[in-house]
């Protein structure tokens, strides 16, 4: 597994992310496709999905998505330090603790600029592709620290 340095001191281990290099390139993205966020947002959101979708395989129910989808979200894009997904009944849960963009899109309000993340279309996309269900955003609960959330989705 990667760690990831909050740092920013330029590590060198192939293994190690380092985030003020991610909250560096998430705010220069944003910044620069700021006529255009709605459109990116979903495009990586559906290119992750994807990426999901080829890793997973066909079509996993349940706890094996729920698997799947802490996994892409920790071992591939090793975006946060812990996902915890859940469904119960008609309904995704996915706590997400430590999330490096959620950085850079806190500096990019500060400055006053559009945040942007990729992390609820992602969810919403690989619950249609992945899943093989509808779904629609719920809500986003942001209490504690910086990286911190809780996304809902209803399943149909």
């Amino acid at each position: 597994m990667s760690e990831v340095s909050g740092s920013g001191d330029g590590a060198s281990s192939g293994d190690k992310v380092d985030r003020q290099l991610l909250v560096k390139y998430h705010c220069a993205l944003v910044r620069s496709h700021q006529e255009k966020l709605e459109q990116l947002k979903a495009r990586i959101g559906a290119r992750w999905a994807e990426e999901m979708r080829e890793r997973a395989g066909e079509l996993p129910q349940g706890d094996e998505f729920s698997r799947a989808l802490e996994g892409y979200l920790l071992d591939e894009l090793r975006l946060c330090g812990s996902a915890d997904a859940k469904i119960a009944a008609d309904e995704l849960t996915l706590d997400i603790r430590g999330c490096h963009i959620c950085h850079a899109n806190e500096e990019l309000r500060r400055e006053g600029s559009p945040a942007m993340c990729p992390v609820i279309p992602t969810v919403l996309r690989s619950i249609s592709r992945v899943h093989g269900r509808k779904a629609a955003l719920e809500g986003v609960k942001k209490e504690g620290r910086v990286g911190d959330c809780s996304i809902r989705c209803k399943l149909k």
